[in-house]
């Protein structure tokens, strides 16, 4: 399967324009033989919660998922996108969404670890835990951001099934450690790929990643604007049962949860 991870800039508070550079990544991903694609985290308001914090209404951010879902039914492809979205309780959070290839919404999920203070002038954090999708023959969660640098929310995943985890991001420059280790080590310990797509320009690191089941780098992006494209193994390698498949440690299979529970 391939899958194709959006590095661009997104104009700050300009849905429009940034559902547009969806639309047109989209088309440019299925012509590429992408099933998926995969945006920044808030890439359809622009990673800017400072600025969002004055900006966010309910009315204004209502339609981001029938638009979403419209693309990747236009397109024919899969879309995982990062945006903001209102609850019943007047709060907001930082969101990711999965629509398939017909537009059917197949999975959302709340950032549980907000960054900084910035995002807390505008974004309230989940409880919620990660849900897990089946999708196209996947097992499917979302991660965003900061959650991904917790090795627990992963593992939650992965012990519930996951193979695939989606990551938008908005990391600058003084966080390359992410991408090129702690993506790599969530997609070692939990034997998943892990897709983790960045914004580019201005303060924004790029180096969109994704990582394989043994943290092999599967394909990766610089700082520039890039749709990369990847091509992911066979669910079925992730498998730890499957002897055929590698020959070192099995973290799934050989952690003890129960005895971890009653250390002090």
């Amino acid at each position: 399967m391939r899958i194709a991870l959006l590095q661009a800039a997104a104009e700050p508070l300009d849905p429009a324009a940034n559902l547009a550079a969806i639309r047109a990544a989209a088309a440019d991903a299925r012509e590429a033989g992408a099933e998926l694609l995969l945006t920044p985290e808030l890439f359809v308001t622009g990673y800017a919660p400072v600025e969002l914090a004055g900006w966010l209404t309910a009315d204004r951010v209502a339609g981001f998922p029938s638009a979403l879902a419209a693309i990747a039914r236009e397109a024919g492809i899969a879309v995982a996108a990062g945006l903001p979205l209102a609850r019943a309780d007047g709060t907001f959070a930082i969101a990711a969404g999965l629509w398939d290839a017909t537009g059917a919404e197949v999975l959302r999920y709340e950032k549980v670890h907000l960054w900084g203070a910035d995002e807390r002038l505008a974004f309230t954090a989940s409880a919620e835990p990660p849900r897990v999708a089946a999708w196209n023959g996947r097992r499917v969660a979302f991660q965003i951001c900061y959650d991904i640098e917790f090795p627990e929310p992963a593992r939650f995943a992965a012990a519930h099934g996951a193979d695939l985890l989606l990551v938008p991001t908005a990391i600058d420059g003084d966080s390359a450690y992410v991408p090129e280790l702690l993506v790599r080590a969530r997609a070692a310990e939990n034997r998943v790929v892990v897709a983790y797509a960045d914004h580019a320009g201005g303060v924004f690191a790029g180096l969109s990643v994704v990582a394989g089941f043994e943290g092999a780098v599967l394909g990766a992006a610089g700082a520039d604007p890039e749709l990369l494209i990847v091509e992911v193994p066979d669910p079925e390698a992730s498998d730890p049962e499957r002897p055929s498949v590698g020959t070192g440690a099995q973290y799934l299979r050989d952690h003890r949860p129960e005895l971890y529970a009653g250390w002090r």
